[in-house]
């Protein structure tokens, strides 16, 4: 019975020598364990590198590198990539054998190759995204500065104010005066030119609707005075053009058909030679205008029109005339502006037997109303 008791004891006392290195060495690996830890939590290379060299003779240091790699592997998870890579890099520094290790690299290679990859063309998509929403507000911008007055602040900062096109009124007027027309008419036949002096007037009118602006053109100008070559004719002209414009079209660009009349009279003496100019012509025409074109603080008027009456005249085989009209503005008041208007006409007849031009440049006052 003693004997028994004995062995009991011994072999207690064996259990026991037996397990207190294993307590041991699962308490130091634990504690290994937590540096690196937290070497992973303040991503400090120092401080893993240290933790490994000073413990890469121990017997088990394969612990150490297995649950190194087993943390690059969650960060590879994550993809945090270039911690991983490094982290990675100081095993194989201190176990160039960890074969482990060293696929592990390759396999953070590729996948960063991959990430570098996807950023690439994440990073494409927004630069074409930025530069298809900066496309977008500089066409937001151009409607805005179109749509909108806008001011300069002190600072450098653009304000708009209010609706640039926005009308007070839906009507539209402008009266031009004239009061100086110089002209030179040419016909090649009979190597005739005259500089000529005149005067004229023009109205326009027109009305917008929602999509349709409706209006006229009616005017006449008055040869007079020839300074060189008299041939005893005084010159005129007289049109009627009513037009229309499509506003979502253009809010500029009318179509306009009308009437229009060349006129020559003649004051000749007996036994005179007739003038070689084109005799009164009266004719339908079809053509294109334009209005109110913002040239900055200056304005684009014109027009151009096809006189289909020359079909009906033999000694006619095409006539068209034009105009071209600058205004400068010099006063704004409530409801009128006043504006000096700078001008260039043309009537041009290609005829059986030469071709004549009648050109006038014009310098006129004009005055219209406030519609927007």
């Amino acid at each position: 019975m003693k004997g028994k008791k004995v062995f009991k004891c011994l072999l207690l006392v064996g259990l026991i020598g037996i397990s207190l290195p294993a307590f041991s060495v699962e308490a130091y690996v634990s504690a290994l364990y937590r540096e690196i830890d937290i070497a992973f939590v303040n991503r400090s290379l120092k401080e893993l590198d240290s933790i490994l060299s000073n413990n890469v003779r121990d017997d088990n240091y394969y612990l150490l590198e297995n649950y190194v790699l087993k943390k690059i592997r969650h960060l590879i998870i994550k993809e945090e990539y270039e911690f991983a890579t490094q982290a990675n890099i100081i095993v194989i520094d201190n176990d160039i054998d960890n074969i482990d290790a060293i696929e592990m690299y390759t396999t953070i290679a590729t996948a960063l190759k991959e990430q570098e990859k996807r950023e690439q063309a994440l990073a494409a998509q927004r630069e074409a995204a930025l530069a298809k929403l900066e496309l977008e507000k500089q066409r937001q911008k151009i409607a805005v500065e179109k749509d909108f007055q806008s001011i300069q602040t002190s600072d450098g900062n653009t304000v708009y104010l209010n609706e640039a096109d926005k009308k007070y009124s839906a009507t539209f007027w402008n009266l031009r005066f004239g009061m100086a027309n110089l002209d030179l008419a040419s016909e090649t036949q009979s190597k005739y030119n005259s500089v000529r002096y005149g005067l004229s007037g023009d109205f326009t009118y027109e009305y917008s609707f929602d999509k349709l602006t409706i209006g006229g053109d009616v005017g006449g100008e008055a040869v007079i005075v020839a300074f060189a070559n008299d041939d005893k004719t005084v010159l005129g002209n007289v049109y009627l053009a009513p037009k229309i414009g499509y506003t979502p079209l253009s809010r500029n660009l009318f179509l306009r058909v009308g009437f229009n009349a060349d006129l020559k009279f003649e004051t000749l003496d007996e036994g005179e030679t007739p003038s070689s100019l084109q005799d009164n012509f009266l004719t339908p025409m079809i053509g294109v205008s334009f209005s109110k074109i913002k040239l900055g603080k200056l304005r684009l008027d014109g027009g151009i029109d096809y006189y289909i009456g020359h079909l009906a005249n033999k000694d006619l085989n095409f006539a068209m005339g034009g105009v071209v009209s600058l205004r400068i503005p010099f006063l704004d008041m409530e409801k009128v502006r006043l504006g000096f208007n700078i001008g260039v006409k043309d009537t041009f007849y290609v005829k059986s037997s030469g071709i004549e031009n009648r050109a006038r440049l014009v310098l006129a006052i004009g005055a219209e109303n406030v519609a927007k």
